[in-house]
């Protein structure tokens, strides 16, 4: 019955790709691109590196090292999850194919196979859905097919705030996770059902297991001890010994980590709204506004409707005290801690338990004991719905009377309540899993909720300034203009968000070079990325210089909008920021000598940007000769132009200067030369 209800809920994923972050952990990593080949790095590096590898090859781990402690990774927040991430590379060895994506250069290629992934995510589930059953049956045993085990599954099973984890791939590592904690809590609850100690050592196993999915395996230190207490005749000794093994793999774990990463457990986040949200609240605002999204996780978890992958800074203000609905959630939570511990020492009852199971997982996600970078996400609260199904079920379960003569009127009175639950549930969990498709369809689609949140602008700005210059077909082709003002609402927006948002000036540079022909306004918001950057340590990353080699292109085929004095004053802007940019004096020469048709200035420019160290192509030489010749010092324009036939440059432009040029030098021969080579080129 699970088999099929899992997938009819989730079999529409597996026709979906790649989406979200699927880039950071498998199409876009280099280790685990490698396949087997990549596993010791993913075992000894985190997960950023082999990403950052993927963009820079030279990149040392000493110099990603420096860029993490800048940013504030520099240990509490890094990645160690490499069981979860070699599942990605055995499927990339094994069953990868390769896949060529548009993308802001060339092409992206890729290997991997998101059937294969989304399947392996839909048989994990399946399994964690199975581990749980089981352990419910053991904690309290079915006596009927109708029993509160198979009700609180079926909640588990069908609620929709779990499709970010099934239905996005590299969201498996929560999923691995929640299986090494069962496999903890079944092996101890065996251990203390058979005395036999071979138990706890596989109890501790699959603890280890689960926290090189993902680190928040730990919150089971507390849950597996608390579980015993609730359910188990188990004797004091027992519980000391079956914590044990626990304990030892969980300090392993934290060996290795500690070995790799170093000390920190906690890090100085890189102050901008993106990455710590509470940057600019006071501590009363910081947890304010953190109740008010742990009353959200509850309205999520009874309502799950309208759900998105962002909850990042602005998806909810900053807020106070005064604010009426951070004190209701205030209370409801000291209510249920209160609840929680009253139950836990009178009555040990499954309210009490299932209250404990929601709040322990929760803690860690919080952002009151640990930040989180955000304010919320829907995956942190896939532990903690757990505690949710198990009271929900058991509400429900409860309203089956015991007495004989109102039983089968109630039972069906019942079974109608829960199947109008789960019905709703799945087909939430059915039309949200659609927008999984694919990362257009999910960036698009999520903006219209989060629209308060600077990413997902950001994001959807991005996917539609990617379809207006990439386009998969004609009809997107047709699309091109209301694209590019999709992605002009939503890229202006996200600045107004958070005027520190690196990426989004960025995509702003190349939105109004590529859409609006717009130079002097694409130079300035690059400009604008660079002051940002020169806060961090990647202020020497220039992302946008392929941008500024193809102005001269556009300025030769007049499709520019900008006038040649404000696109001089935009690279003036730039070069006062960063005047190593070689790329900025050259376009700056190119300016003055075919629009200003000022040679002598173009010169000036030309010769700073011959003095730098950059990637040098045929035209860059081709327009310094042309504009030598027009100096007339002929002697540099031949330089210059053999220069850039060597490098292979347009032909017959070359050929034409030089043939003019070494006519007014009186060589006719080689004036007769180039003319020659010239229309032979002409006649082909």
């Amino acid at each position: 019955m699970f088999t099929i209800l899992v997938f009819a809920l989730y079999g529409n994923t597996l026709s979906h790709s790649y989406a979200g972050d699927d880039a950071v952990y498998i199409t876009g990593n280099k280790f685990t691109q490698q396949g087997i080949k990549g596993i010791p790095d993913l075992c000894r590096y985190d997960m950023n590196y082999g990403i950052l590898l993927s963009l820079d090859e030279g990149l040392t781990v000493d110099k990603f090292n420096e860029l993490m402690s800048v940013i504030g990774n520099d240990g509490g927040n890094r990645r160690f999850r490499p069981l979860s991430y070699i599942t990605f590379a055995l499927e990339v060895e094994f069953f990868g194919k390769e896949i060529i994506v548009p993308n802001t250069n060339n092409q992206a290629r890729f290997k991997g196979n998101a059937f294969v992934s989304h399947l392996i995510n839909i048989l994990l589930y399946l399994f964690s859905a199975c581990f749980f059953f089981s352990i419910l049956c053991f904690l309290t045993p079915a006596k009927k097919f109708f029993s509160f085990p198979l009700i609180v599954t079926l909640l588990y099973l069908c609620h929709p705030i779990h499709t970010e984890i099934v239905a996005n791939i590299k969201s498996r590592a929560e999923i691995m996770a929640l299986l090494g904690a069962f496999g903890a809590l079944w092996f101890t609850l065996k251990y203390i059902d058979t005395n036999k100690y071979r138990n706890i050592l596989f109890s501790g196993l699959c603890l280890f297991a689960g926290l090189l999915s993902k680190e928040n395996t730990i919150i089971f230190l507390a849950i597996i001890p608390l579980t015993l207490y609730y359910f188990t005749d188990s004797s004091r000794r027992q519980l000391m010994i079956s914590i044990v093994p626990l304990l030892v793999a969980i300090v392993v774990f934290f060996m290795i980590r500690i070995r790799i990463f170093g000390w920190a457990f906690t890090s100085e986040i890189y102050p901008d709204i993106l990455n710590e949200p509470f940057v600019f609240a006071t501590t009363g605002e910081m947890l304010a506004t953190i109740f008010v999204t742990l009353l959200h996780y509850v309205r999520l978890l009874i309502f799950p409707h309208p759900l998105t992958y962002d909850y990042s800074a602005r998806h909810f203000e900053i807020t106070g005290w005064s604010n009426p609905v951070a004190l209701f959630s205030l209370l409801l939570y000291v209510s249920l801690g209160l609840y929680a511990v009253y139950g836990m020492i009178k009555k040990k009852d499954v309210i009490s338990y299932s209250i404990w199971l929601y709040l322990i997982p929760l803690s860690v996600v919080s952002n009151i004991f640990y930040r989180m970078g955000t304010l919320m996400n829907e995956r942190f609260i896939y532990f903690s719905s757990l505690g949710f199904a198990m009271l929900t079920g058991w509400i429900i379960y409860k309203c089956i009377p015991k007495d004989p003569s109102l039983y089968w009127r109630s039972k069906w009175l019942t079974i109608a309540v829960l199947a109008l639950v789960l019905g709703l549930y799945s087909a939430k969990t059915i039309s949200r899993n659609r927008v999984w498709k694919d990362n257009f369809t999910l960036l698009t689609t999520d903006v219209k909720t989060s629209k308060n949140g600077a990413m997902a602008n950001n994001h959807a700005g991005n996917s539609y300034l990617m379809k207006a210059i990439y386009p998969d077909n004609n009809d997107e082709a047709r699309q091109k203009n209301e694209y590019c003002e999709k992605a002009t609402q939503y890229l202006l927006h996200a600045v107004q968000l958070d005027t520190q948002y690196i990426a989004a000036h960025e995509n702003l540079g190349y939105l109004y070079l590529n859409c609006h022909r717009d130079v002097a306004l694409a130079i300035h918001y690059f400009t604008k990325l660079h002051q940002l950057q020169a806060l961090r340590i990647d202020a020497q990353i220039d992302y946008h210089v392929d941008a500024l080699n193809v102005i001269p292109a556009l300025l030769n085929e007049n499709k520019i909008t900008s006038t040649p004095e404000a696109i001089i004053q935009s690279l003036d802007e730039l070069l006062n920021v960063r005047p190593d940019i070689g790329e900025a004096w050259y376009v700056r020469g190119v300016i003055y000598g075919q629009r200003l048709n000022n040679i002598e200035m173009a010169l000036v420019n030309f010769e700073r940007a011959l003095s730098m160290d950059f990637h040098k192509t045929e035209e860059f030489y081709v327009n310094i000769g042309v504009a030598y010749a027009k100096a007339e010092n002929y002697s540099k324009s031949i330089q210059y132009l053999l220069k850039a036939e060597e490098l292979g440059g347009n032909a017959p432009i070359i050929y034409l200067n030089l043939g003019v040029i070494y006519h007014r030098l009186g060589e006719s021969d080689k004036a007769d030369f180039y003319i020659r080579k010239l229309n032979e080129m002409r006649n082909k």
